[in-house]
């Protein structure tokens, strides 16, 4: 039987971690305050781990939640969680400074360290009476979704567009971000109102886009696909939605059916990660399913959320 041991560097914490999952033939159980993108790639064998985290924007990544659900991890919440361990029946445990992440665990520059103790030293099911878990509801993973997004454009987060999911990868995950659409068919201007709201509240003289819009369309913190469209969707892309504002009935911009404007108010490498991609084989499928559908039908349905038949088709010519 292995003995007890240091683990001085993050290496030998991952490596330790690895070993254990990927090697006992018993119940496997990680605690962690913290879960981000990546985190699948220390929890081999996948199916049956018990993960419990705490949801908590900035630390916990909802999309790397999907992704270990996916793969049958068994996902709990609980708030205020701290401690890190790795724990399994047969093989051992590491406790650890490090949350289950790629920059704890991987290619990041934190420094980390742990111990492992042999099996039968830590009674896991004694941690785990003094935490209060909840299962991973899908209402819960859309309300850190949109925490998540104001987070990381508070704090200017660089993101790192490899881990950035494609559609396909969206479809196939349980629990999917929600997203909506928006289109137009003529060019317009921003509203006085939407660029006195961004200088005052957001200190930006220009924000960066925006689509017109009914009052109850969209809302703060809503990611839209939006497109041109007449014949066929063109330029299509995301537009994250910082805020509402109303257009004066005044001003050249003015829409009678769609009298305001969503706005987004910085470059896209400010936000979080969308949904998915938007790549050429988006554009491909999203144009080929909304032809068969056809366009003017498009308009008749709710065209600002994705139906189920418009996910199917884009799905289908993707």
């Amino acid at each position: 039987m292995r003995s007890r041991q240091v683990l001085y560097t993050s290496a030998d914490v991952r490596k330790t971690i690895i070993e254990i999952f990927q090697t006992s033939r018993g119940r496997r159980v990680a605690i962690t305050a913290f879960v981000g993108s990546g985190a699948e790639s220390y929890l081999p064998k996948s199916e049956g781990i018990e993960l419990v985290c705490w949801p908590k924007a900035g630390g916990t990544n909802p999309n790397a939640i999907r992704t270990l659900i996916k793969r049958g991890v068994q996902v709990y919440f609980a708030d205020a969680l701290h401690m890190k361990i790795y724990w399994s029946e047969d093989k051992g445990a590491v406790i650890t400074s490090a949350n289950l992440s790629t920059n704890a665990l991987g290619s990041g520059n934190l420094r980390e360290i742990g111990v492992f103790l042999p099996s039968g030293q830590v009674e896991i099911d004694e941690i785990l009476r003094t935490v209060s878990r909840r299962p991973v509801s899908n209402k819960e993973l859309l309300d850190l979704d949109k925490r998540h997004h104001d987070y990381e454009i508070k704090n200017r987060a660089s993101r790192d567009k490899s881990n950035d999911l494609s559609f396909s990868e969206w479809y196939q995950l349980p629990f999917r971000s929600a997203w909506k659409i928006g289109y137009w068919d003529a060019d317009s201007a921003f509203a006085s109102t939407t660029k006195k709201i961004a200088k005052e509240e957001y200190g930006v003289t220009n924000p960066h886009d925006f689509i017109s819009c009914a009052g109850n369309t969209y809302k703060k913190n809503d990611w839209v696909l939006t497109f041109y469209l007449k014949r066929k969707p063109r330029d299509i892309r995301w537009l994250p939605i910082d805020y509402v504002a109303p257009t004066p009935k005044s001003e050249k911009s003015y829409e009678r059916e769609c009298p305001y404007q969503a706005v987004q108010v910085w470059p896209i490498s400010r936000y979080p990660a969308p949904p998915f991609r938007v790549d050429k084989r988006l554009r491909t499928a999203l144009v080929a399913a909304i032809q068969e559908i056809g366009v003017d039908k498009f308009k008749e349905d709710d065209p600002f959320k994705p139906s189920k038949r418009l996910i199917e088709l884009i799905h289908e010519y993707f």
